[in-house]
């Protein structure tokens, strides 16, 4: 089997950018955001929720570029996926920098609370939980929902073209429903009890994408046309006899 590399490597350390700079997102926001009094946390630590949302935008920065890098790719064997897979990623950018944006009014309304100093305290934390509500939602929708349809044309396209190995391909195909299911349980408050298990259908599929963003970055994308003339090679050679 031959490998041509191409933008290959590129999408690989890409799909790598976008994973890494997601999870140190949560990572340094999640102790902020998930306090009781959220503007006086918000108020007190600025710098770890403006770290955090710069992290979101390399994370959507990175979510772009694999969809301008892999758009000519699945183009040349599919109008229809390329076209669907840039588009689900298109919605799944806009959504996530929806819940981007929510998150960084937290910061400006958490000055008007502190300068306030105790009026009107009940609106300004209507609104702030308005705000986290809104980036929690737009993050389940399109870090966890539209990010699973995004995987699963990905994975189809490249099923159907042989541009990785099936198993790999496959296994993207197998943690797509169990994501999605994973985004919808969680939006609508159901299972909540028991988030360990809400976790373990996120795993299959995000584990998957760095399998196969290491299979890009090592091995490169596989040329399916080399593999269909090998089989012909006996024929030829019975022929010249």
């Amino acid at each position: 089997m031959k490998y041509f590399r191409g933008p290959a490597q590129q999408i690989g350390w890409l799909f790598v950018l976008a994973t890494v700079a997601g999870v140190l997102s949560v990572v340094v926001m999640s102790s902020t955001l998930g306090d009781e009094d959220l503007l006086s946390a918000v108020h007190s630590n600025q710098g770890s929720l403006l770290l955090g949302n710069m992290l979101i935008f390399v994370m959507l920065a990175a979510m772009v570029g694999t969809a301008v890098l892999l758009s000519p790719i699945l183009r040349s064997h599919s109008e229809t996926l390329a076209l669907s897979y840039v588009l689900a990623r298109t919605l799944e950018v806009v959504t996530i920098s929806i819940g981007l944006v929510a998150g960084l009014l937290l910061v400006p309304l958490s000055w008007d609370f502190a300068a306030a100093g105790g009026a009107d305290l009940a609106s300004a934390r209507v609104l702030a939980d308005s705000l986290k509500t809104t980036g929690d939602w737009t993050g389940y929708l399109g870090a966890q929902m539209i990010f699973s349809i995004s995987a699963l044309v990905l994975n189809w396209a490249f099923l159907q073209n042989r541009l990785i190995p099936r198993w790999l391909s496959l296994w993207g195909l197998i943690g797509v429903p169990l994501m999605f299911l994973s985004g919808l349980l969680v939006m609508f408050e159901s299972f909540n009890s028991n988030a360990a298990a809400l976790n373990l259908l996120v795993v299959p599929l995000a584990v998957q994408e760095m399998a196969m963003a290491v299979w890009l970055i090592a091995k490169g994308f596989s040329n399916p046309a080399e593999r269909d003339t090998m089989p012909e090679a006996p024929d030829r050679l019975t022929a010249s006899r």
